[in-house]
């Protein structure tokens, strides 16, 4: 063999041996071998003050022994999208065969680019990142605040409660999103004007502590919307969406594992005009051991669509006229533990539909370890719904005063082994009448021209409260005459 072709041959042969050494390992098309991914939601809760842009990220790992190959990565509504992604350093709406090697990850970074100022752009904007691999198909979402929002969360790496400044007022010039437990201290109130808009996220509430208060001065024509942070026409009627409002006994010992003090409770909390929806419990008055004073006045409130109960009062005192409590997942009214109860021109109506409800819509109970008396009062109300009976009683000891609840002039679904003998209990009831409220399943209670209801309360109930005069429709209920049970009044 010549020189030349020795060399010839040898170059050849290098060549071969570096490209066959550079060949890369055959990717795993296992159906079981998938990608992990680093975030599940990527949430953007920038207050954007002019056009937004904002820049999230998460990674891609592949824990399979093998390389992989991930088919496809896209936005979920493709170019229309506000979000774009940058995949390992290349921009773009949609990707094709991302390669991944064996026990290596690569960096996702996301935007979006949004105009705060233009009222036509959503609230919330929502999509989600699809990721086809080996025939499986896995999901980011995305979120983002379309409009500007007054932000009230806990530090970053703090624990979820947080205080509030003393003596808060929020307005409706922007919504108000509540990250976390947004804590009202003792000694100040939080006044919340008409009109504004409150969101909760997820796993999120408002606690207002012992000694302290909450105010909520909504309007017939400007309510106060207390509801959670998605926004599309699928969650305007979903419960569970958030947690709770809280008017509590805590104090700033209790929030430290120290409980050998007992506050004396949240005090002087009114509400008027609010709409309280799609929570696990609507309002939890949980203010034990203070019966002196009345701690909450609801007047011409909605209270509705909680995955558990719309109002869970423990040991505490209530007064609501013209409110609506309607469509839990358990009851719509639960007063425990004693307590002190009126309730005028009021409906409780319970057609739950996203289950199967095992409860009463009304439950009454006077003892939690020892006897703790219970004084209800109902007058004009309706207390309605889909199961056999909507009324629970349980009471350790009913002689005297201790289990005192009185039903005047109203529409009860009783169970027919239930004596309604006792005129001080139930004075002038309609007894499993049908109510014919206008629509259920929309959550519409007011009545139907053929309802029982009509003309059926008591006019001197009127002269208890001047709220009384019109209805929860801001309707004039008639005076010197008989008014229509519950809270909306048939024109």
């Amino acid at each position: 063999m010549t020189k030349m072709a020795f060399y010839s041959a040898l170059f050849t042969f290098c060549i071969l041996l570096i490209f066959g050494g550079c060949k890369k390992d055959e990717f795993t098309t296992d159906t079981s071998a998938t990608i992990t991914l680093s975030e599940d939601t990527i949430l953007f809760d920038t207050v954007f003050t002019t056009v937004g842009s904002s820049t999230e990220y998460f990674i891609i790992y592949n824990n399979n022994d093998q390389a992989i190959n991930i088919s496809s990565i896209r936005i979920a509504t493709g170019n229309s999208s506000n979000f774009r992604l940058n995949v390992d350093g290349i921009p773009g709406k949609a990707f094709s065969n991302i390669e991944i090697d064996a026990n290596d990850s690569i960096w996702v970074f996301v935007e979006v680019t949004v105009d705060p100022n233009n009222l036509n752009t959503p609230l919330v904007i929502t999509d989600s990142i699809l990721f086809e691999t080996n025939g499986n198909l896995q999901e980011i979402d995305l979120v983002a605040w379309g409009q500007d929002a007054y932000f009230h969360r806990p530090p970053p790496n703090g624990a979820p409660l947080f205080f509030l400044n003393c003596n808060e007022v929020w307005d409706n010039t922007k919504p108000h999103v509540v990250y976390g437990y947004a804590l009202v201290d003792s000694g100040c109130t939080l006044t919340i004007n008409a009109g504004t808009n409150v969101h909760f996220h997820p796993g999120s509430g408002l606690i207002v502590m012992s000694a302290a208060s909450l105010v909520v001065n909504g309007t017939s024509g400007s309510p106060v919307n207390f509801q959670g942070d998605k926004l599309g026409i699928n969650f305007s009627e979903s419960p569970g969406q958030w947690e709770y409002i809280r008017l509590s006994n805590l104090t700033r010992k209790n929030l430290q594992g120290d409980f050998s003090e007992i506050g004396p409770g949240a005090r002087n909390c009114t509400m008027d005009w609010a709409i309280i929806k799609n929570a696990n419990v609507g309002l939890v008055v949980d203010t034990v051991f203070n019966t002196t004073s009345t701690t909450l006045t609801m007047n011409n409130c909605i209270v509705k669509n909680m995955a558990s109960a719309a109002l869970l009062a423990r040991g505490t005192t209530i007064k609501a006229r013209n409110c609506l409590f309607a469509n839990c997942g358990q009851y719509v009214a639960q007063l425990v533990f004693g307590g002190t109860y009126e309730f005028l021109h009021c409906t409780f109506a319970n057609y739950w539909q996203n289950g199967n409800r095992q409860t009463a819509s009304l439950f009454l109970n006077n003892y939690y370890v020892d006897l703790r008396p219970l004084v209800t009062a109902f007058r004009n109300c309706i207390i309605y719904g889909d199961q056999d009976s909507e009324i629970e009683y349980d009471s350790a000891n009913v002689a005297g005063n201790n289990f005192d609840f009185q039903f005047d002039h109203c529409l009860l679904k009783l169970d027919e082994a239930v004596s309604v003998s006792n005129t001080y209990n139930y004075r002038n009831i309609l007894r499993n009448q049908d109510p014919f409220f206008t629509d259920v399943d929309n959550n519409d209670y007011a009545l139907d021209s053929t309802s029982v209801a009509i003309d059926a309360g008591d006019p001197n109930v009127l002269n208890l409260s001047p709220v009384l005069s019109f209805d929860l429709k801001n309707n004039a209920r008639p005076q010197g005459l008989n008014p229509d049970m519950g809270a909306y009044e048939r024109r």
